[in-house]
């Protein structure tokens, strides 16, 4: 009897439901694209990672409705921010980097977006993804299901899927694919894309560990992280719920990884009480991981896309992997839904791989010079003693740590300023690229094309991001023409819509009197009039002409 394999259908399938999958996922579902979403595993990996979730990220969330469910997932949101330098938890203070909570930084970022970055362990804010996920009616997840094999012709992709408890098949034939399988994506190595970069530039032991000591012993430390150096180890503490629940990152030579136990990385770490016992800990996880920094040659291969970890790597240090991926997803999702109603040209989907690749590739680069600047320091034998010369190598070290390392909580040039300055789709314009080097501390808000549409606040009470999401938005000055592009939008059956700006001040911001917003809140084109070439300007935004 032949064997029973059940065929599906749906526009786009995605393979893995990390934090970049299920972004992808809400973002297709946001738009009303269908989609399939299959991962191996029956629930959320329970490690905890991914605590920084930046400002445009955030942006994403609130045009999802999700902001608020966010902010308030549960870390506690008036706990200061703060970062500790120490030798160790029971040792000395180096330096202490003060930052504002939860609550008080979206306050603070309101003059520049109506959000605020925050601190919210993957293991407190995944579940909410899944669940929107779960109940998106233009999708399904499917958990506990794995991919065994693809293929691709002109008109789609063709998977082929297996039940990992059970052996059922299942086929799965979609209009297109996107890999946000992971590190070791086996999308990207069916595809043959090689990665360019160094692997496993540093080794490292992972614990997540329960204390109830510890959160008392910090109490008078209010933070989210310490950085731990001493001539034992270097190590990281974050706390994972702001309350009894922390992961420690001990950094390792290759030869540490067979020698040193959980305990003996706690113990280095965090010291030991008076009475000479250590600090009481429950065990709940410890794993060991490599570093990478490598970005792929390519982001697409037909009709399958490279998303996230599958297409980039980056050493944790800034928080950048799972933010950048979080732009790739939505960067392709509006891309799709373009191509899948009809109303994307042929070009669209070239623009993936120019446009977040770069991105990347600087943002990996970035988060390696944060791993470097950390492996730098140079750690005194006398660090950790209590004597003239401990005092003094440790003042030395925080002079040091303050001049070299506070870049890497100082990234809002990172988090907003990035732009898609060679996508072809975007509007070039007769200037020379910014002369300014890339400061990863600097955001100053433009329409350049190519930029992050800049946020400004209108009398409703909005925030102009939240009139960008699903359709292009022509945003004009008073008396602007918008006729033109408004009338060759509906020829084609493009969405697009007009935003006035009566405000002085925003009209400034927006530095032209049309500016064209990209569905993903990127900008298009600007001008001063679209007159004699409205049907130009749209066919480049959406990918449809000949150049």
């Amino acid at each position: 009897m032949p064997e029973q394999i059940e065929d599906y259908s749906v526009a786009v399938a995605i393979v893995g439901a990390g934090p970049v999958g299920l972004a992808l996922a809400i973002d297709l579902g946001y738009r009303g694209i269908p989609f399939i979403q299959i991962d191996r595993a029956e629930s959320a990996l329970d490690f905890p990672t991914s605590e920084a979730i930046f400002v445009r990220t955030m942006e994403h969330f609130r045009r999802w409705g999700m902001a608020d469910a966010i902010r308030f997932a549960g870390f506690p949101p008036d706990l200061k921010r703060n970062v500790y330098f120490m030798t160790r938890i029971l040792g000395h203070e180096l330096l202490r980097m003060d930052r504002p909570s939860n609550r008080e930084q979206q306050e603070l970022m309101r003059a520049i977006s109506p959000e605020g970055a925050l601190w919210c362990p993957k293991k407190l804010f995944e579940p909410l993804m899944r669940a929107r996920v779960q109940s998106a009616p233009q999708g399904a997840l499917w958990t506990g299901w794995e991919m065994t094999g693809f293929s691709q012709d002109a008109d789609g992709v063709s998977l082929d899927l297996q039940q990992v408890k059970t052996g059922a098949k299942r086929r799965l034939r979609c209009q297109y694919l996107a890999a946000c399988d992971g590190a070791s994506s086996g999308i990207r190595k069916s595809l043959g894309i090689e990665m360019q970069g160094t692997f496993a530039e540093g080794h490292n032991f992972g614990i997540y560990f329960r204390s109830a000591q510890l959160r008392e012993i910090m109490r008078d430390r209010p933070g989210v992280m310490v950085d731990i150096m001493n001539p034992e180890a270097f190590a990281n503490l974050s706390t994972v719920d702001g309350n009894d629940l922390w992961r420690l990152i001990r950094m390792m030579g290759p030869a540490d990884a067979s020698r040193l136990t959980p305990q003996d990385c706690l113990r280095s770490a965090l010291g030991q009480m008076p009475d000479g016992s250590d600090v009481q800990v429950e065990l709940l996880d410890a794993r060991p991981w490599a570093g990478h920094t490598v970005v792929a040659d390519e982001f697409r291969a037909g009709r399958v896309f490279l998303v996230g970890d599958a297409a980039h790597l980056l050493w944790p240090r800034g928080g950048f992997g799972m933010n950048t991926g979080i732009g790739d997803a939505v960067d392709l999702s509006w891309k799709l839904q373009a191509m899948l109603q009809g109303w994307g040209g042929p070009r669209l989907l070239n623009s993936y791989t120019p446009e977040r690749k770069p991105i990347a590739a600087r943002n990996v680069a970035e988060a390696a010079s944060n791993y470097k600047a950390q492996m730098a320091l140079k750690v005194d034998p006398d660090l950790d003693k209590d004597t003239p010369a401990g005092a003094a190598a440790r003042a030395t070290l925080a002079e040091i740590i303050r001049d070299k390392r506070a870049k890497e909580w100082n990234t809002i040039g990172v988090q907003l300023g990035y732009v898609y300055e060679d996508s072809p789709v975007i509007a070039g314009e007769p200037m020379p690229h910014d002369p300014r080097p890339f400061d990863p501390g600097r955001y100053e808000p433009t329409t350049r094309p190519g930029a992050r549409a800049p946020h400004g606040w209108l009398p409703d009470g909005s925030s102009l991001l939240d009139h960008y999401g699903k359709d292009f938005v022509l945003v004009h000055a008073p008396g602007a023409d918008t006729s033109g592009l408004l009338q060759a939008a509906r020829a084609i059956g493009m969405p697009l819509r007009a935003l006035a700006l009566q405000d002085a001040t925003l009209c400034k911001l927006y530095e032209a009197p049309l500016v064209l917003v990209r569905p993903d809140g990127h900008v298009a084109w600007r001008g001063n009039t679209a007159s004699g070439n409205a049907g130009a300007v749209l066919d480049h935004a959406r990918g449809a002409d000949l150049q």
